[in-house]
């Protein structure tokens, strides 16, 4: 599911427009970003907790040629998924369409 794809689906559950439900997924996202740059966590009970994490400076090798370069420090995201996200995602389905 795409950006464009999310928003007409929070559409379609919220009866919002589409312009409105832009707005929303944009918000979400623009709090998100701001609290992980600020260092904060996203705590989102049962779904997951986003948070950032360093990492450190370190030696790879490019895949190709085999030359080793060094991967500058920086942050990242971590996502951890909450306990009823991982028990719904794992219930058995009567449909054998997975993704």
């Amino acid at each position: 599911m795409n950006k464009q794809a999310l928003i007409n689906e929070l559409a379609l559950r919220t009866e919002l427009t589409q312009i409105k439900s832009k707005k929303v997924i944009e918000a979400l996202l623009d709090i998100v970003t701001e609290q992980l740059k600020q260092g904060e966590e996203i705590r989102l009970t049962g779904f997951a907790i986003v948070s950032r994490w360093h990492q450190t400076r370190r030696l790879a090798r490019n895949p190709k040629t085999g030359e080793p370069y060094m991967v500058p420090e920086r942050f990242s995201v971590k996502l951890k998924p909450g306990k009823q996200l991982l028990e719904e995602i794992n219930k058995p389905t009567t449909n054998n369409s997975s993704k």
